[in-house]
This record gives structure tokens, C-alpha cells and sequence, in this order.
């Protein structure tokens, strides 16, 4: 009895032994994965800096450039000025690749409404040039961002996500699916 009690405990710590190895090892691989999916928002497929959030960095910078601009020829107040600034806010505050989509999407509206306004202006000969080399810019890097592969990587990762084992073992160690920058 003694015997058969050892062997029942040998086979248990085994089974528990077995489940903690597949469930770390999952947790270590989809963990892998998701972190590289991740590194390419931030600093690109090379590793280079130059992913998405980059671009976006650049396009706040830009957006505030213009505003600056703005300022000249339009009063402090006016809502075109405070509407960049504040989608710019909100892209700087959001968190996932979804917020700061659609963040990037409100800011290039605001954008485009003060582009056209100081357009439509007498803008001085040294201000002059630089509304349409500032917005050339800004829609140039969402041209970038729209080329960068993070939500193919992202995609490959919630696809390896949905594939068996990891559909079930992925719930265990509390891994979901990545947001597309969408």
C-alpha cells in the first residue's frame, strides 16, 4: 500500500510537473512573440527606431509647428488652433495602437482644417513656405505609417493566438490577442 501511495504521489508531482513546463513554456513563446510585435511599433522592423510611433512622434511635432504658425495669423483662440492642440493631446495620452489610431485620424482632420485656413491667408514672405513644407511632411509620414508592418506581425501573432494549443493554454497564462493599428 505504501508502494502504490508513493508511485500515485510520483505520478501526480509528474502530471503538475508536466502542465507547469507547457504552460511557462507557452507563456515564454507567445510572450516572445508579442514583444517583437511590439518592438516594431515602437522602433521599427530593423530595430532602427523608425516605426510607428516615431512617425507619430514626428507628426505631433509637425502639428505643433504649424499651430506655432497659426498663432501669427490667427487669434489665440480660434478653434482650428485649439482643436490641433487638443487631438494632439489625445494622441500623445492614448495608449494602444487602436486609441492612437483613431487619435492620428482626428489629428489629420484638425491639421488639414488649419493647413487650409492659413491657406486661404496673407502669410509674411518667411512664413510663407512653411504651411505646405509642414503639411507635406505630416501627411508624408502617415504615408509611412501606413506602409509599416506592425499590423502584419500583430496579425501573424492573434493567428498563432487562435491555432490549438495556444487558443487553450494562451487563456491559462493570460495572453490575448494584440490590437491593430486600425
Amino acid at each position: 500500500m505504501n508502494l502504490l501511495y508513493r508511485k500515485n504521489i510520483g505520478i501526480l508531482v509528474m502530471v503538475l510537473l508536466m502542465l507547469f513546463s507547457a504552460l511557462t513554456g507557452t507563456h515564454r513563446g507567445l510572450s516572445k512573440l508579442q514583444g517583437k510585435a511590439e518592438a516594431v511599433f515602437q522602433l521599427g522592423e530593423a530595430g532602427d527606431g523608425i516605426g510607428i510611433q516615431s512617425d507619430l512622434n514626428e507628426r505631433l511635432d509637425l502639428a505643433y509647428n504649424l499651430v506655432t504658425i497659426g498663432r501669427k495669423y490667427l487669434s489665440a483662440e480660434d478653434p482650428m488652433l485649439t482643436k490641433v492642440l487638443g487631438t494632439r493631446e489625445q494622441l500623445e495620452q492614448a495608449q494602444s495602437p487602436k486609441a492612437k489610431y483613431e487619435a492620428n485620424a482626428a489629428l489629420s482632420l484638425a491639421v488639414t482644417d488649419l493647413y487650409k485656413a492659413l491657406k486661404g491667408r496673407s502669410l509674411s514672405a518667411v512664413d510663407a513656405p512653411y504651411p505646405d513644407k509642414l503639411y507635406a511632411e505630416f501627411n508624408s509620414r502617415n504615408d509611412t505609417i501606413s506602409h509599416d508592418p506592425y499590423n502584419q506581425y500583430a496579425s501573424e501573432f492573434n493567428e498563432k493566438l487562435e491555432a490549438f494549443p495556444a487558443s487553450v493554454l494562451s487563456k491559462l497564462v493570460f495572453i490575448g490577442p494584440m490590437e491593430l493599428y486600425q
